[in-house]
């Protein structure tokens, strides 16, 4: 249902219609992944900034029906999300909302072991994408972002 990421400079990628069709349903998913991997990489490297006892993760909690995600999405797609991919949650391909905020309360509290720059997926500490370890990546969009919120510093 979301293409993978589509990397591009954090200064492209800061703009509204930075990736193909922006008004479409793919370019949307496309920008939401996109968005998943800085997210990542901001991770990573607060990790490597904050100091001892300042953690930062990342959380996935999979994939989570009935939050909203395809509300501007086709007739059909916001059906499917509403009436049949809830059904999901009762396999593993899916994660209930209340399962959702129970492991991610999980990681917060400390339940569950996740060392400053992890990657939590639902209930375990994991690997990340391949993708998602990119140290020039992660500086790159540090320095981008300190550049572009600069203005609205104290």
């Amino acid at each position: 249902m979301v293409p993978g990421p589509a990397w591009k400079s954090p200064d492209i990628v800061a703009r509204t219609g930075a990736f193909p069709k922006p008004d479409t349903a793919a370019g949307g998913r496309t920008a939401y992944s996109t968005s998943k991997l800085a997210a990542i990489y901001l991770v990573h490297e607060y990790a490597r900034r904050l100091p001892a006892g300042v953690d930062a993760v990342a959380y996935n909690p999979g994939f989570v029906p009935g939050t909203g995600l395809a509300r501007n999405a086709g007739p059909v797609s916001r059906f499917a999300m509403r009436h049949i991919l809830p059904v999901m949650t009762l396999t593993p391909f899916a994660t209930s909302r209340g399962a959702a905020g129970r492991y991610l309360a999980d990681v917060v509290l400390g339940t569950t072991e996740a060392p400053t720059g992890s990657y939590v997926d639902r209930a375990r500490a994991a690997r990340s994408s391949e993708e998602s370890y990119d140290p020039q990546s992660e500086r790159e969009l540090w320095d981008a972002a300190e550049r572009i919120t600069a203005a609205y510093a104290a």
